[in-house]
């Protein structure tokens, strides 16, 4: 576990467990660091259960684990009760830590080094974490690469699935958020069936409002043209009460978002603690959908040798 701070910012990486997040907070009342994004417990070492993890060399679900890709019908091992690959092979491997500094850390993963590897093609990835802190926030910059180490081409994605707290440091919090989505996808199972449409809740999404009420688990495509006031592919949550503002810019390679505010049906459809908005360079199921015709599904084909770079920021402005 490494931890990097920054002024008002703290973070806490496991390279061992998916080079993932166990810990984002920024420094509030009481000059106590308070959790951002979902905070681990201690100990954890379910990656699922993290502030955030990667997902590489695919995101989110692929249907019955199999896919097509150049004429071939490739088959992974499935991971869920519904017989779905999620969330890529990297989140639960142990990465290694290669560099550090006072406000950074490289991690670096590579599939020729495990025996169990989940995917046709030997792949590589690397994460840069870099923590610029101010007495009022600051930003977590993330740089992810997948790179293509075999000997022929193959399909690629990558993304985050940070969980953010829906309420801060004060109890009426009323989490707000804005989303740059301009079509919804169809769902089976967490996976897409057809195009994206606008609806709704799109339309809704990309308007700083409060989070709806209903219970959310939806894959967008990403809006062309930024909402007016709004940077391009940025996403905004604001606490009001606890009055902070977090931005997540996604670089455009980032073509789709997820956005997951589940409830918890058992205790009357309660809804939990945390939300989760995902950047994701591809669709859920992108290979499958895109062989029913669907354009624009996101996934990369990388030639040997070659890298799918992305960068993804997380600004935090605090107004107290």
């Amino acid at each position: 576990m490494i931890t990097l701070t920054s002024h008002a910012l703290r973070l806490c990486v496991a390279p061992e467990i998916g080079a993932g997040i166990t810990d984002f907070s920024l420094r509030g009342p009481g000059d106590a660091f308070l959790p951002l994004m979902r905070r681990a417990a201690p100990g954890e070492t379910n990656a699922s259960n993290f502030a955030s993890f990667l997902m590489a060399p695919w995101v989110n679900r692929i249907r019955n684990g199999t896919f097509p890709f150049n004429n071939k019908r490739h088959t992974l091992r499935t991971n869920t009760a519904d017989n779905m690959a999620q969330h890529g092979d990297v989140r639960k491997r142990p990465w290694r830590l290669t560099q550090q500094s006072a406000n950074s850390a490289v991690c670096e993963f590579d599939s020729r080094e495990v025996s169990d590897a989940n995917y046709p093609w030997p792949f590589a990835c690397r994460a840069l974490y870099t923590l610029l802190g101010t007495d009022r926030g600051g930003s977590l910059r993330i740089d992810l690469l997948v790179r293509n180490v075999s000997d022929e081409s193959m399909p690629a994605a990558c993304g985050h699935h940070p969980y953010f707290m829906r309420r801060l440091w004060r109890s009426d919090d009323d989490l707000h958020i804005r989303v740059p989505v301009a079509a919804r996808y169809p769902l089976e199972s967490g996976c897409a069936t057809g195009p994206a449409a606008e609806d709704d809740l799109t339309r809704r999404l990309r308007t700083l409002a409060p989070l709806p009420a209903e219970p959310i688990d939806s894959v967008f495509k990403s809006a062309a043209e930024p909402a007016p006031g709004a940077a391009p592919n940025t996403a905004e949550l604001h606490w009001p009460a606890s009055r902070v503002t977090l931005r997540i810019t996604a670089a455009p390679i980032f073509s789709h978002w997820v956005v997951f505010a589940p409830h918890e049906q058992a205790a009357g459809n309660s809804p939990l603690a945390f939300i989760a908005i995902e950047p994701q360079t591809a669709v859920n199921d992108a290979l499958n959908l895109a062989a029913k015709g669907v354009a624009n599904t996101g996934t990369v084909t990388l030639n040997p040798g070659q890298e799918l770079a992305t960068t993804c920021a997380f600004e935090v402005v605090s107004e107290s």
